[in-house]
Order: C-alpha cells, then structure tokens, then sequence
C-alpha cells in the first residue's frame, strides 16, 4: 500500500454520491491491496503501553473502570479500553477543528480504510460487510428486509436474545406470518440443539434466527452446524454475533451465514457505536439501509457507509482497537481469559457445591454459574428473586455481575476480561456468603461454612 497525498484528491470532480468531495467509494473498497493508497491520517496511532500482567493492574492502566467496584458483568455493554477511548476523543477534535474538510473530504475515504483494516478479523472481503452503529440496527436492517407472507414463519430458539424476539414477532406477525419459537430445556448439548432444530425446522420458513453466544445463559451455539442444517433445507440463516467478536474466532466466509452481524464494543473493547454487519452476495441487493440518504441506490458500501451527520468516530477508533490488540497480543488475551474462566467456575462451583449451566466447552468468555439458593416454599425462583440478589449484590458489596433465572434456579452469569483475576470471583463468593446474614423473606442462602 501506499499513502496518499492531498494533490492526488485535488482538481477533480464529483467521484462518488452526493456532494461529497471524495473518492467513489465503491472504487476504493474494491482496489487490489497492492495499488490501494491509505489516506493521509490526521494523527498517527501512539505506541500501546505494554501490559507485563493481566488482571487488576490491568484494569487501572488500560480501562476506565470504577476501581471500588467488582466488575464481572463485561458481557452486558463491554467496556473500551482507554486507548481506544482516548483515540476516538482525538478523531472528535480533529472532527471539530475543520468539520467541512473532515467531512466533506476525508471521512469516506477513512471509512473505507477502517473497512479494509477490519475486514480480516472477521474472515470476508471489505466490499461484503458494512459497519453499523450497533448489532440492533444490523438485525432490524435484515429482519425488516425480509418479505413475509402470511403462512410464513421465522425459525427462533427461546434462547435467543429478547429484544430480538420482540423484533422478530413484530415484523412477522404484522405481515401476517408466525414466529416459530422452540423450548431449549437444560442441560443440553450441542447434539440436543442441532437435533431439535432438525424436528422443528418447517418448509415455510423464511429466516432462521439463531445467537452465536446466548445472552441470558452465556451459551455458545454450533453455528456452523445450524447454517449447514437451514442451507440444506433452502432456509438462510441470520446469526445474531453480539457476544462474539474477540471471544471466538470468526471467519464469516467459511461459516457461510446469510447474514451476519456483531458488535465491536463488547469483547473487542472498543468505544460504543460501531457494530458490523456481513451479508451473502445473494442478499446484498435487497437488503437495504433503513435510513435512505446520498448514498442510497449507488451500491451497497455507498448506501450503509454515510446514514446522515453524526458521530463515527467509534468507527474510525476501530483501527486503534486494532493496534492494541495487535500490540499486547491477542492469542496471549484470550488465552489469559479462558484459563481464568475455568479457574473461576471451578472455584465457584467447589466452594458452592452448585454447578455451571452448560459445559465450559460451550462457554466462550461467560459461564452461568448456579448460586447456592434454597427457596422457604418449594416455588421456582423467578426473576424478581434475581433483581433482588443483583440489586444487593450491587449496592451492598459493590459487585457488578448479572443475575439470571433459569428454570427456576438462580444463576450468575460470570465474565472474564484481561482486567479480571481470580480475586475478582473470590470477593463474588465472599458476599454470598455474607448474604447469609440477609433475610431475603422467602429464600435462604445455602452456602455451606468453610
């Protein structure tokens, strides 16, 4: 590649959409690497300063976290480290010092950069995905695409996410269709899930609607396995990635998912306001940006790169996020957070007498850990049992970290990052057993004494 000057953008005229004083961007994103100039950047990217251990040190150098706080709920909205954070507030004043050649001029170009950049990361072609301001605007970009009738149906496992449930049953019903919604009962495998998806997958089925890793029970699905089953049945697949990016290897090209689509703020810990979203070559022409602007009908990376004046800099940080990983050592993290989780759950669990939800196998960088909880009557707990120990757990002893009700027993949804150590999950232990104390009215605390 070569860096491009500002003479090679100047007398010239309208190359893309709009008024736009850039290059066509549907040119740019398709240049053979060797002939592609980078455009000139603003600022170059500073040195990442290197991190000698993870865990608690970690978290106050590279993160903005709240030190008196316990933080294990990292898979609720991430949290950006703070080079990322501190490149995305340079790219907003370098925004605001000439907003008109920033713009006008450079932002599309830069856009098509920071395409290029991450493009490898999740194993396709620039010109094949596009970035999104969060896996919410990529699932209703799809889901709303999709022409329903009535008769027609949406395949969906009761795993999945809620608000996509809800997305999913408002588009199909209105349309005169029906959400086929199926029972994932516990504990399970993936044999389990491919199995009932292969009994319960009809004909008429317009879209399949599966999480890469569950939200609510941090389950990590065989995806790879559900695309194949759908494809083999002329079904597409859209695979809801918000938990994935960072915490599994990604490689949408082999997957062979219709449509894909992920965010970049949670495991890859960059600023929120960027998520991704990858669609088959087969789709691309009908599946249309929800918001309509300049770019609209000049191609797909002119319709999804500019949706109106705002802030992108949480895009542009991407190549930061980059940078950091790239300097501290990717494999080094998640190998770093794997080995963690296992310690964690085995210590929880040992100390408990309790179990985990599904097997570490089937965890990516989370695991459902069930709390030693005794209901006075023999009732299910519900989820106002779980507000209620999140909420203590919250306010009284400072620890962040999800409570989740699953067939009516109670469980904590542990996550691991490269701030977090063992100490972290021990505290987490300390306070149930301090919740011994508590009189929650109807449950007790079961944790046996040391």
């Amino acid at each position: 590649m070569r860096i491009c000057t500002c003479r090679d953008m100047a007398q010239q005229g309208y190359k893309g959409f709009g008024s736009f004083h850039s290059e066509n961007v549907e040119l740019l994103i398709r240049i053979p690497d060797a002939e592609y100039a980078i455009p000139p950047l603003p600022f170059t990217l500073t040195d990442v300063e290197p991190i000698e251990h993870f865990g608690r040190a970690c978290k106050e150098s590279h993160f903005l976290l709240d030190p008196s706080f316990v933080f294990i709920n990292h898979g609720a909205f991430g949290a950006p480290v703070k080079y990322s954070f501190e490149n995305a507030q340079r790219w907003r004043e370098h925004t605001e010092r000439q907003p008109l050649t920033h713009i006008d001029r450079e932002l599309l170009p830069y856009m098509v950069y920071c395409l290029r950049q991450f493009a490898p990361l999740i194993g396709c072609q620039p010109w094949e995905f596009t970035f999104m301001p969060n896996v919410t605007t990529a699932l209703n970009t799809v889901i709303q695409s999709i022409e329903v009738s009535a008769g027609d149906e949406f395949y969906m496992l009761d795993v999945g996410y809620g608000a996509v449930k809800k997305l999913a049953q408002y588009i199909c019903t209105s349309r005169g269709g029906e959400v086929n919604e199926q029972h994932v009962s516990f504990p399970t495998s993936d044999d389990e899930i491919v199995s009932l998806v292969e009994r319960t997958l009809k004909p008429n089925t317009k879209l399949a609607i599966f999480d890469h890793i569950t939200s609510n029970t941090a389950m990590k699905l065989p995806v790879k396995r559900l695309v194949d089953l759908c494809h083999s049945r002329s079904v597409p697949v859209l695979i809801d990635g918000a938990h994935a990016l960072f915490s599994v290897d990604l490689n949408l090209a082999e997957l062979g998912a219709d449509f894909y689509a992920g965010n970049c703020h949670k495991w890859f810990c960059n600023p929120r306001g960027c998520g991704f979203l990858y669609i088959n070559e087969k789709y691309r022409a009908t599946t249309r940006s929800l918001i309509v602007s300049h770019g609209f009908g000049s191609g797909f990376t002119s319709e999804f790169i500019w949706d109106g004046a705002r802030d992108y800099t949480a895009t542009l940080a991407v190549l930061a996020t980059l940078n950091f990983w790239r300097s501290i050592g990717s494999l080094r993290a998640t190998d770093y957070i794997r080995n963690l989780l296992k310690e964690a759950v085995e210590y929880l669990t040992t100390q408990w007498r309790t179990d985990i939800l599904v097997p570490l196998s089937m965890c990516a960088f989370m695991a459902c850990v069930r709390l030693p909880l005794q209901r006075k009557e023999t009732e299910p707990f519900t989820s106002t049992h779980a507000k209620i120990v999140q909420d203590t757990l919250h306010y009284q002893f400072k620890v962040e970290v999800p409570v989740k009700s699953i067939q009516g027993q109670l469980y904590v949804r542990i996550s691991i990052h490269i701030y977090n150590e063992i100490t972290d999950y021990n505290r987490l232990c300390e306070c149930v057993r301090e919740m011994k104390k508590i009189d929650f009215n109807d449950f007790n605390v079961i944790l046996p004494e040391n």
